[in-house]
């Protein structure tokens, strides 16, 4: 079957190059969670990322979606809006916040569980195009498990 006509062309053109355009994830590893700040009610967690590029172009993170699971409870939900920019073959440590029931910690000892999805984009000009007008919005998972929760450490700051 041959495709003669042009905007055919086009289109499929436009989608070959928008696989091969996205085509690399960011890794993304959960490293730990800390309390960070501790109320009166809650205490904010920030959840311990490494970040990386295998890729030899940047990649910007865009939207962070998670859940946040302690002793198998679900305490937290959330979207964290928070532009980093993965520099090209790098890693990069940041953090996502929690904000959790004072009572869901009763101390070091705790089973968590985080799960969730990133939305980034390689900074490209087509990719930023497509990814402008809705055509691209590559997405990747990410999720880590532990035993513990530390203490310290700053608080996760949008970018």
């Amino acid at each position: 079957m041959r495709f003669t006509n042009p905007l055919i062309r086009l289109i499929l053109a436009c989608v070959a190059l928008v696989e091969i355009g996205c085509s690399t994830p960011p890794g993304i590893r959960v490293t730990g969670v800390d309390v960070v700040e501790s109320g009166e009610s809650t205490l904010e967690l920030a959840v311990r990322l490494e970040l990386q590029n295998p890729t030899g172009y940047p990649i910007r993170i865009d939207t962070w979606d998670y859940n946040f699971q302690l002793s198998g409870q679900q305490v937290y939900s959330g979207v964290w809006v928070a532009s980093i920019t993965i520099p090209p073959e790098s890693r990069v440590l940041t953090a996502i916040p929690a904000v959790v029931p004072r009572s869901s910690v009763t101390g070091p000892a705790a089973d968590w569980n985080v799960a969730g999805w990133i939305r980034y984009l390689e900074p490209t000009r087509f990719s930023q195009m497509m990814y402008d007008i809705g055509l691209n919005r590559p997405t990747t998972t990410f999720g880590g498990t532990g035993s513990t929760v530390g203490s310290g450490g700053s608080v996760p700051s949008a970018g």
